[in-house]
């Protein structure tokens, strides 16, 4: 309310900009045009009218805002002609992707010259240019990642050819929860709704550590064809969620289901989320984008636990104690009874000895006495790599 009460009176004293008058045909087409219903997170009212998912006051600039697109889009319009002297609180700094569209639609020429520089270096530093949907697969330790979970990863534009996806970001929707409540209370607050949703955006690499190591879960990543236009749009109006509370829910509107309606925002259009009126279990989810034809290729990447048995799969019972026996002391690579193996089969125990290290390593403090034994290990891998 403050808020709009300060544009008021800025406006008051600011009449260089004006806001151009918009019919009510204009403005109704406008409102109800898919992107616009995106950006607003509506859904159709289950008697008539609108209501946003959105449970944020804040992100509204009319008091009507979460239940009227139409007077949500009219006063983002007017805000968009307030004196450039708001700074980085201008509504083209806050809502770049309403911006950037409400320009397009309205061809408008005249707004006040806004710098926006958070949001211009933080755009810079995402450098968005294509979307991977990552899928790690269940973790039945959490309530809330029981049936899997899905996050976005946005890559720049040498990715692919650079492979270096660990330095993408990625986009995740999560429950946020203060203080320590138990397991049992965790899971009820997450079925009623008891946990605020916030969409974060992260280094990818500290969601690969969290999903691939700590939590030792598979992943699935999606290549997504969404243009680079597409992916940008999405990212504009992440920008535009900061700090945005959702309401969170484990079983619908969870990390799967705002997903969906990001990507509806990249490309308007898409039907994703009217799919799943009651439930949105990820794997489903995951689905519904495959069937929209969103998918342009699949990777799967195994975590540190899968690697480590699917190594241990071909050795006896013999050499299985040697992978222990080598992952503790690296001395062992010199025993006689070692060297007497075959070759290969040295290959095998001492890449699993090394992938039993890392395993064990997991969530531990940096140790010279470890990180010796798997300099070690790796320069035998060098001298005598196992079969891929």
């Amino acid at each position: 309310m403050l808020k709009r009460f300060a544009w008021m009176a800025l406006f008051a004293c600011a009449p260089l900009y004006a806001a151009p008058h918009l019919d009510d045909q204009r403005l109704q087409q406008l409102a109800n045009d898919p992107f616009w219903l995106s950006l607003g997170h509506y859904e159709a009212g289950k008697l008539k009218g609108w209501r946003s998912y959105v449970s944020d006051q804040k992100f509204f600039l009319a008091a009507d805002g979460a239940h009227h697109p139409d007077a949500e889009l009219k006063a983002t319009v007017d805000a968009l002609y307030a004196p450039a002297s708001l700074g980085e609180k201008h509504a083209q700094c806050v809502y770049p992707a309403r911006t950037r569209w409400l320009k397009d639609q309205l061809h408008l020429t005249d707004l006040p010259a806004v710098d926006c520089t958070e949001f211009k270096q933080w755009f810079k530093d995402v450098a968005p240019h294509s979307a991977v949907m990552i899928f790690p697969a269940a973790y039945l330790n959490s309530p809330s990642s029981m049936f899997g979970h899905t996050l976005l990863r946005i890559d720049q534009a040498d990715v692919q050819s650079n492979n270096t996806a660990l330095l993408s970001y990625a986009i995740n929707f999560g429950a946020y929860i203060e203080g320590s409540d138990n397991s049992i209370l965790y899971a009820w607050k997450g079925l009623m709704g008891g946990y605020p949703g916030l969409f974060a955006l992260v280094p990818y690499q500290e969601k690969l550590s969290e999903y691939r190591s700590l939590e030792n879960r598979d992943l699935w990543e999606y290549r997504l064809n969404l243009t680079q236009v597409e992916t940008e749009r999405m990212v504009e109006h992440v920008w535009e969620l900061k700090q945005i509370k959702f309401d969170y829910f484990f079983f619908d509107e969870n990390c799967s289901y705002r997903l969906l309606e990001l990507l509806q925002v990249a490309r308007p259009g898409l039907r994703l989320t009217e799919q799943f009126p009651l439930t949105a279990i990820p794997t489903d989810t995951v689905k519904a984008v495959k069937d929209a034809g969103l998918v342009e290729k699949i990777d799967y990447r195994p975590s540190r636990e899968r690697e480590l048995l699917e190594r241990a799969k071909p050795l006896d019972s013999d050499e299985q104690q040697w992978v222990l026996k080598v992952s503790d002391d690296q001395k062992q690579l010199q025993e006689p009874a070692f060297k007497a193996l075959p070759r290969d089969r040295q290959a095998l125990i001492i890449d699993a000895a090394y992938r039993l290290g890392r395993y064990r390593a997991n969530g531990l403090e940096r140790d010279t006495a470890r990180s010796q034994r798997s300099f070690e290990l790796l320069r035998a891998i060098n001298q005598n790599p196992a079969p891929d």
